[in-house]
């Protein structure tokens, strides 16, 4: 299977997304059952026991909602923060023997694949983030930040592609449902990145050299895709910049997408 990125579930009620990286597989958070996650893989040609690794981000539910049946069987190595291992542990201490805990900044190799993590801000116990380097293609991994902090910017700036949180546009969390004290956890510096503050950093992230964009973790009550995607896409053309932009959606990606990697750009104006 060629390097690609299938988005399995993204946003408020489960995110997971599987990476195929020079022929090593990995799912990124587990926030879907594992029985969707049997019938999403399977629509790939793939099975569980195919995954090299698991790594989660942090341990909020959205992302672990299927973490106790699949630590019951399977024994896929799940690699997380030191301090995400530890919440973890506390909810399922059977999951000791196959958790990889690192240290936020540390490098560990999976395959052929270097993996580099580093710490986002965002209210969990060790949040972080991934920076997947192999064969061609180097591809960053950031959803559930409140803000982009210089560090987060280093280790992702010259990507070739990223998953790249727009969780909501500031009006509509504003005047919309949540209370006060909820709308203040979503824009705190702990909390998710809004579409204005993805859209800058999407700028950032094209001029050094990333071509493809997938924005993820969408709100359901404070968000639309077509704002997301207008917000970075202006932000975009105002620089005169482009690049493949896509949207990952509540549920599975329609098709995976392919990497393009560093020997064959792919750049073009959004579809």
């Amino acid at each position: 299977m060629n390097d690609l990125y299938y988005g399995l579930a993204s946003g408020s009620t489960g995110n997971a997304g599987l990476l195929v990286l020079d022929n090593t597989y990995f799912l990124i958070d587990l926030g879907v059952s594992v029985r969707r996650l049997k019938s999403l893989l399977d629509k790939q040609g793939l099975v569980i026991e195919d995954l090299d690794a698991v790594l989660i981000t942090h341990e909020h539910s959205d992302h672990i909602k299927g973490l106790a049946t699949f630590v019951k069987n399977y024994d896929t190595p799940i690699y997380t923060a030191c301090g995400t291992a530890e919440a973890l542990l506390e909810k399922y201490p059977n999951a000791r023997e196959q958790l990889r805990p690192f240290y936020c900044g540390a490098s560990f190799t999976i395959g052929d694949v270097k993996v580099t993590s580093f710490a986002t801000p965002h209210d969990a116990a060790d949040s972080a983030g991934f920076r997947f380097t192999g064969g061609q293609c180097d591809f960053g991994y950031l959803t559930d930040v409140g803000f982009i902090p210089a560090s987060v910017r280093e280790a992702l700036l010259g990507c070739d592609a990223v998953v790249l949180e727009s969780n909501h546009d500031p009006e509509m969390l504003y005047y919309g449902p949540y209370p006060a004290y909820l709308q203040e956890r979503v824009a705190g510096p702990r909390g998710h990145l809004s579409n204005p503050d993805c859209a800058k950093f999407a700028v950032e992230l094209v001029k050094s050299g990333t071509e493809q964009l997938i924005l993820s973790h969408l709100s359901d009550k404070n968000n639309t895709p077509s704002m997301a995607r207008m917000e970075t896409e202006a932000a975009l053309m105002a620089e005169k910049l482009h690049c493949a932009l896509m949207i990952a959606p509540k549920d599975e990606m329609q098709e995976p997408i392919p990497l393009a990697g560093k020997e064959v750009r792919v750049c073009c104006p959004s579809a």
